[in-house]
């Protein structure tokens, strides 16, 4: 007999969100969710993680995993493994972060996986531009899709990216906008 995850029926105006972002994200989960318990736990993150060719580090400074420290930014009751609610939590924080403090990793992969619908490992460069542009507003995506996908003149060629690629264009924002920020702050 198969479990079925226990993500609750999706709802117009759940948690702010619309029922076309809140299906993705369900969909998402449920990918992640690979025992079918309700929960996503160090090992499917890291399996997915392998997927789509990303190698977390094995230690980071905290004397964890890359993986266990993704978990542990959203666990909110410190089982070691992620709900459906704090799944939902931790997109909701991370989609209205103007700020850029909220814990970034989890969500990253979340988001890939929601513009990767296939589930084939890459999206395309209309999809990362639809990232960007949620993420940073349209003059940042603007400036940014220019420097990466245009310095080679091959804008007839659409590029598939990967994860890995996906990693560095959004650090590339991250890095941007904050650099953005302390300008306007040094002009006051």
């Amino acid at each position: 007999r198969l479990f079925m995850p226990k993500t609750p029926p999706v709802k117009d105006g759940d948690e702010g969100l619309d029922r076309t972002e809140l299906e993705s994200i369900k969909r998402v989960f449920e990918r992640l969710d690979r025992k079918n318990d309700g929960k996503i736990d160090r090992d499917e993150i890291a399996q997915q993680l392998d997927l789509l060719g990303y190698k977390p580090k094995r230690h980071t400074d905290y004397g964890t995993s890359e993986v266990e420290d993704m978990i542990w930014e959203v666990d909110e009751d410190c089982d070691g493994k992620i709900d459906w609610d704090n799944f939902v939590q931790l997109y909701i924080r991370c989609r209205r972060d103007k700020t850029g403090c909220e814990p970034k990793r989890l969500f990253n992969l979340i988001e890939f996986m929601i513009n990767d619908k296939d589930g084939g490992g890459t999206i395309n460069e209309d999809e990362m531009m639809e990232v960007l542009y949620h993420r940073y507003g349209k003059d940042a995506m603007q400036r940014i899709t220019d420097e990466l996908f245009h310095q080679k003149g091959d804008r007839d060629v659409e590029k598939d990216l990967g994860f890995i690629d996906f990693l560095s264009i959004v650090n590339a924002g991250i890095n941007k906008q904050v650099t953005d920020q302390d300008r306007a702050k040094e002009k006051k």
